[in-house]
């Protein structure tokens, strides 16, 4: 992972409404210590497959740039990423196992990412393009602890902080106000090895879909650079809905 990450998966799985990555399964249960919370935080945003439209707006000191986007995910982390208008209308990332397949219409060229190219930002935003390549849980990279209960945006929460098991991750501790009714990370900072908050990211606008809890609105705030936002905002969610098996395949990118 990387400087350009938006969060080490966990900010994605918030944020990013399930729709770039699928958790491994995670068992539920109704205990109150960390490792609960979490399990149950992610057994949240396991889905058989999804479609969502989101629209993603990147703030910085050149302006605000929007871009509309489709994507599509099945169980596993296959995904299909569409952007339908904006600057990069006609582009599409396709996420095959671990491998990331790019399509530019201009190009029209398949162009396949590996090595440092995962770096990359994907439109324009706090987002690499590596982020959809790491379906590992919190708890394989996390040790999580309960610091108590704190409200957030006037909700009850559980207050947790996850240390990093290993040097290679972008955050090596991060503060969640995880929501105790729906179980959905609702803040969220992290921080460098020095100490120092590198991020802010907050969700809101949660809502049911499908028997889960999707926040449709999320915020991130890159907080070493002045006036650096990149907001999500979905449209539309569904899950667990039939998704033909070509949309998944690399032919698709350029049909």
């Amino acid at each position: 992972m990387n400087g350009n990450d938006y969060g080490a998966g966990i900010i994605l799985a918030a944020a990013f409404a399930g729709a770039l990555l699928a958790y491994p399964a995670a068992a539920q249960g109704e205990g109150t210590d960390a490792a609960s919370i979490v399990r149950r935080m992610e057994a949240n945003q396991v889905f058989e497959t999804s479609r969502f439209e989101a629209k993603l707006s990147v703030t910085n000191s050149f302006g605000t740039t929007e871009n509309d986007f489709t994507t599509w995910q099945r169980r596993g982390g296959d995904t299909l990423i569409e952007i339908t208008s904006g600057p990069d209308r006609g582009q599409k990332v396709l996420r095959q196992g671990q491998n990331i397949y790019l399509f530019y219409p201009d190009a029209d060229e398949v162009i396949w990412l590996k090595g440092s190219a995962l770096k990359n930002s994907m439109m324009g935003s706090d987002f690499s393009y590596e982020d959809l390549t790491d379906d590992r849980t919190i708890l394989d990279r996390y040790s999580a602890t309960l610091e108590g209960e704190e409200s957030f945006a006037g909700r009850p929460c559980w207050r947790l902080t996850l240390t990093a098991k290993t040097r290679s991750e972008t955050y090596t501790k991060q503060e969640l106000w995880v929501d105790k009714e729906t179980d959905v990370a609702l803040h969220g900072i992290y921080y460098s090895a020095s100490g120092k908050a590198l991020r802010d990211m907050v969700a809101s606008d949660v809502r049911t879909v499908g028997g889960k809890r999707v926040p449709f609105k999320t915020v991130m705030k890159d907080l070493l650079k002045r006036n650096s936002v990149t907001e999500m905002a979905i449209a539309r969610a569904e899950i667990d809905i039939p998704i033909p098996e070509r949309y998944f395949s690399r032919e698709q990118l350029s049909w």
